[in-house]
């Protein structure tokens, strides 16, 4: 586990926090302990995502090989990719609903923590950008968890002009979930928590469950899907 990545369990909620000086910027060790606190919190009924600090997180702490550099394809899919990989899959995991918490800037894998989220609460201010083109990484990897969240020309727009966007747009194209004022969010999350295990739990696990999977088939085999899950719970009663 990362001295980084702090996870705290309070009764049915567990909360990770980015605890990383000066943005958040994630390492490789950072990943995987995110991907490990996920993955730990199992018996938890909702799982919050936030950070300490002004940004909610400014990208990830890796530099571009220069150029000329010998690096190998296989050197950039070890290093590079597979630690995102792996905290993709993890999120994939989780069968509780995981909260985030944004404030201030989140940037490049900051982004993409916010757009995987099941629920995201984002302060007024907040800014959502994918920058890395100015470095000269196509950022395809933190683009394909938004693929199903964002429309394509928006997504589009939001990397190949790598501006900023506002939590008013982010929220108009399905990055997040909702728009507090910044001294309302804690408030506003405590809230939709306490909202969260108001219900029973098989029912909650069941909306997530097929919002990760209804979009993906067409109507008839979605409507087959809600019903099936619909039966499942309301049978194991």
């Amino acid at each position: 586990m990362s001295e980084f990545v702090l996870s705290t369990i309070d009764g049915p909620v567990t909360t990770i926090t980015l605890a990383r000086p000066e943005g958040n910027r994630l390492t490789n060790d950072m990943a995987r302990a995110l991907a490990g606190a996920l993955d730990a919190a199992h018996a938890s009924r909702v799982i919050v995502l936030r950070a300490r600090g002004a940004d909610f997180c400014l990208g990830r702490d890796m530099a571009p090989p220069p150029p000329g550099a010998n690096v190998s394809a296989q050197d950039v899919l070890r290093d590079d990719a597979a630690p995102i990989v792996a905290l993709y899959d993890a999120f994939r995991r989780v069968r509780q609903p995981v909260l985030c918490l944004v404030s201030g800037r989140a940037w490049g894998i900051g982004m993409v923590l916010a757009g995987v989220a099941d629920l995201t609460l984002a302060a007024e201010g907040s800014g959502f950008r994918l920058r890395e083109l100015e470095r000269g990484i196509p950022p395809c990897i933190a683009m394909a968890p938004l693929l199903d969240r964002m429309p394509a020309k928006a997504l589009g727009y939001l990397v190949l002009s790598a501006d900023e966007m506002d939590a008013a747009t982010a929220l108009a194209t399905g990055v997040i979930s909702r728009v507090v004022a910044a001294d309302a969010l804690e408030a506003a999350a405590s809230s939709l928590v306490e909202r969260l295990l108001s219900f029973p739990d098989e029912a909650v696990r069941a909306v997530k469950q097929y919002l990760a999977s209804a979009p993906r088939n067409n109507e008839a085999n979605a409507v087959l899907l809600g019903a099936s899950m619909l039966g499942n719970v309301l049978g194991s009663r």
